[in-house]
């Protein structure tokens, strides 16, 4: 192999770790900013009623109606989240140690993308399900409430509405390097990801508008 692809190859490969650790740590924190806004708006409850605030009443208080076709499309958004990082991480052996081509039964049937892509969307939609039940008082956690504790403009859930679009794209892309496997395609494999973290950016960016705000 050629000086200049090798080098090529470890300069995409430096940028897609660099992307990976990036979607990684944007998620993290915004899981850890949705807890500390929910907390601040509490704490600030307490001071200003001069009495212990129960959590039922600060739900009660910042729960925002959404409607249930957002709702439901912004549910289908985060799901397709996972199916789009899934097939860009876990459909070839390249990046993980364990992916969908080592699975022969699946990895030789014509409909096996789709029963992969089928497969993580129902399973994530189980965990979800499953964190809905969770009692009332930590429903900071369920992703199905996520956004009735911002107001959030049409614009923005046009943006969160069109990420399905964009994360059908960075799965169509990661079931190419699929098909090219052993081979590999490093552009297709960033803008892949390019595609999950754009996607991911605008999911989360209500928590970190919401964060920022509380600052000034």
């Amino acid at each position: 192999m050629p000086i200049d692809t090798i080098d090529a190859t470890l300069t995409a490969d430096n940028l897609f770790a660099a992307g990976t650790i990036m979607l990684a740590l944007g998620l993290v924190l915004a899981g850890s900013l949705h807890i500390n806004n929910l907390n601040k708006v509490h704490k600030l409850m307490g001071v200003l009623q001069k009495k212990t605030v129960s959590k039922s009443l600060l739900y009660k208080e910042m729960t925002v109606a959404q409607g249930s076709n957002f709702t439901a499309l912004a549910l289908a958004s985060w799901i397709m989240l996972f199916v789009a990082i899934a097939f860009l991480y876990m459909l070839v052996p390249t990046f993980l140690p364990v992916s969908y081509m080592e699975i022969a039964e699946l990895a030789s049937n014509s409909m096996g993308f789709a029963i992969f892509g089928l497969s993580i969307a129902l399973l994530v939609a189980i965990i979800i399900l499953f964190v809905d039940k969770l009692p009332e008082d930590i429903r900071e956690f369920k992703l199905t409430e996520l956004y009735s504790f911002y107001s959030i403009s049409k614009a923005m859930k046009k943006m969160i509405g069109l990420t399905t679009i964009l994360l059908s794209f960075s799965v169509i892309f990661s079931a190419y390097l699929g098909t090219i496997y052993p081979n590999r395609s490093a552009v297709v494999e960033l803008i892949s990801l390019l595609l999950i973290i754009v996607s991911a950016a605008i999911l989360i960016l209500p928590i970190y508008k919401e964060a920022w705000e509380a600052r000034r």
